[in-house]
């Protein structure tokens, strides 16, 4: 038996996805369906996304979390998908609101925590923005994608050092024209489409990391 983690913001909540509630439960209703394809697989999944939470956030809550949740001789996974709130830019106080040397630190916290538990970890990168809807502050907050660019080189790299998988989730909206696939409201949260897309790539990295798990028992 698996327990997933997935840890994120808005977009890991499933913020604006009226239809099916975002990419995390869509993956839910996956692992549920492949439960009842196969009795002898059994995964729990848990929905820890935050709205408007960062890096910063996670470090602070993390331990707590999966200690409450994790069984004795169950083997764990986590997905992060941090880094939207991190990379925005917060014009009054004229920064980032985690600067990039914080968000790094942060990532190789994260990773190094999460290894003691286990070496199953997947790190979604962070997706593109519609920047006609971002580049003047709202709330304070410009969000452009030349921003988002050096944070996602930050953790690829980071992710790279530690041989984990980086789901580059980044790509696939860009390849796919990412403007078709925010709210029109703020060009920043997926909509359904989004979200759908979010969930066939995260999807194809968690289920080749729960087949080699499962070729290792054997």
């Amino acid at each position: 038996m698996a327990i997933i983690y997935a840890f994120g913001d808005s977009i890991t909540y499933g913020a604006w996805d009226i239809e099916k509630s975002g990419w995390a439960a869509r993956l839910r209703k996956h692992l549920d369906d492949m439960q009842e394809r196969d009795p002898n697989f059994y995964a729990l999944f848990y929905n820890l996304g935050i709205p408007g939470e960062t890096t910063n956030g996670f470090i602070a809550r993390f331990e707590i979390e999966y200690k409450s949740r994790l069984r004795d001789g169950e083997k764990a996974i986590f997905i992060f998908a941090y880094g939207a709130n991190d990379a925005a830019y917060l014009t009054e106080e004229s920064q980032f609101k985690v600067p990039i040397v914080t968000f790094k630190e942060n990532l190789e916290s994260m990773i190094a925590s999460a290894k003691k538990i286990s070496p199953d970890i997947l790190v979604v990168n962070i997706l593109p923005v519609v920047e006609a809807k971002n580049k003047e502050p709202r709330n304070g907050k410009v969000r452009l994608n030349s921003y988002i660019g050096q944070y996602n080189m930050v953790m690829a790299e980071v992710v790279k050092n530690a041989g984990i998988s980086l789901v580059d989730v980044n790509s696939a909206f860009m390849q796919a024209g990412h403007e078709r696939l925010f709210i029109e409201e703020d060009g920043l949260h997926p909509n359904t489409a989004g979200h759908e897309l979010l969930y066939e790539t995260i999807k194809r990295h968690l289920v080749n990391l729960i087949a080699r798990e499962a070729i290792k028992k054997q």
